[in-house]
């Protein structure tokens, strides 16, 4: 690794905001109802007009190219159902302009006020630090130039499903930021991760600009899975319409689209890892949302994250302003950040310290929550080790801090984590 490291520090928000849809030109899932593809399945497509272009024989699922819908449909008397691989966003980063313990010894530690809210600083005094434990960033892909990331890599495990884009390195920053907040080293140098031993594989499923196919997010879960990986962690989300939006999908294109990502992270957690989802920064009910149905978020047995966040460094486990909720959906909380107070000097430090592309940035979002909960996961998977998925879930649960209404609500689910006590109890 030759690149130059240049040393920065950017203030911007990591909102989960579904922009506008983007097209999937000719690029088809097949999904087979068997689960398993035919022997002959490159054949029964050249039949039909199209081109293989790739299989996941464990989920039974291919792509393929077919130059009109009617041709990717003719499969479906095969036994496929044929869905359009649409290219979508699935975040954007949304700039507002710029206005003892292990890891007291980095740089920026004192930035990082999320660490003794969940009390991440004193759960490694109780020897733990997530060694051992394989994340997966399903996201951008990891900027690993960087000397905070790159000490914690798997660099064999990684990898990118853009086509053009030959390893997992970062060209957005998302990817990095998450990155940071799970396992940013304990170097005494930086920032510092929640589980700062813990190993990251990059999965690069998302271009620079946010956009992926849903095939490239089908691929980067079930190759992290193959790589065994302990959890998952996809802080994105798109608004897919149940209606449909004509011309790009019908309301039956969409129904098989959520049936895809349903089956592959079912598929995930059948193998034993825990999917970890952001909740999405719209502000709304998850229980109320009516046409829009928010992917991955709502689909498949993972868990989802809403964000908290403080005003001027005070009142840490408010609900953060941006943060979707949900009695339906919500597992749990986890900081997350805010800027209710921009445009007041300062303002940015309520956000979340994390690394990004060349440097460290200030970031808000359910990203930034979901992160933390993987984290946690992987100090709890370090000190109890392996575990039924449903005790994972749970555990986790049982061990938050109850904030918000008694037991389960719809804006902190059961509580808000608690690092400390998810080693302890």
């Amino acid at each position: 690794m030759t690149k130059k490291f240049f040393l920065t520090t950017v203030i911007g928000s990591l909102l989960l905001i579904a922009l506008p849809f983007m097209g999937f030109g000719s690029r088809w899932i097949l999904d087979f109802e068997d689960n398993m593809l035919p022997v002959d399945l490159e054949v029964e497509i050249h039949n039909a007009g199209g081109t293989l272009i790739d299989t996941f024989d464990v989920l039974g699922i291919a792509v393929a190219d077919f130059s009109k819908r009617e041709d990717a449909e003719a499969v479906q008397a095969d036994g496929f159902e044929a869905i359009p691989d649409l290219l979508l966003n699935w975040l954007a980063n949304d700039s507002i302009p710029e206005g003892g313990h292990i890891g007291l010894n980095e740089d920026y530690y004192d930035r990082q006020w999320h660490l003794p809210v969940i009390q991440a600083d004193r759960a490694w005094s109780e020897g733990v630090t997530g060694a051992g434990v394989r994340v997966a960033v399903v996201d951008t892909g990891i900027w690993y130039y960087h000397p905070d990331l790159y000490p914690n890599i798997d660099f064999s495990s990684g990898a990118s499903f853009v086509p053009g884009m030959p390893d997992f390195l970062d060209d957005n920053g998302h990817g990095t930021h998450v990155a940071g907040i799970i396992a940013a080293a304990d170097n005494g140098w930086g920032v510092i991760g929640i589980a700062p031993n813990a190993t990251l594989i990059g999965v690069k499923v998302l271009a620079g600009d946010g956009t992926g196919h849903l095939s490239w997010i089908v691929a980067g879960i079930a190759h992290a899975v193959e790589q065994n990986a302990d959890i998952i962690n996809l802080s994105m989300g798109y608004h897919l319409k149940k209606n449909g939006d004509s011309p790009y999908y019908t309301a039956s294109d969409a129904s098989r689209i959520r049936k895809v990502v349903r089956k592959v992270i079912n598929w995930a957690a059948s193998q034993g890892v825990l999917v970890v989802n952001s909740a999405g920064n719209d502000g709304k009910s998850l229980d109320q949302d009516g046409n829009i149905i928010s992917i991955p978020t709502e689909e498949g047995n993972g868990i989802v994250v809403s964000a908290t966040g403080p005003c001027m460094l005070e009142n840490f486990d408010t609900i953060a302003s941006y943060t979707n909720y949900g009695s339906s959906l919500i597992w749990v909380s986890a900081p997350g950040g805010d800027f209710r107070d921009y445009p007041n000097s300062g303002w940015w430090n309520d956000m979340v310290f994390s690394t990004t592309i060349n440097g460290w940035m200030w970031a808000a979002g359910t990203s930034a929550a979901a992160s933390m909960v993987s984290a946690t996961a992987a100090l709890v998977l370090e000190k109890y080790g392996p575990m039924p998925l449903g005790q994972l879930k749970n555990h986790l649960a049982n061990t938050a801090d109850d904030l918000g209404d008694p037991g389960h609500d719809p804006y902190y689910g059961r509580g808000r984590i608690n690092a400390l006590k998810a080693v302890t109890q």
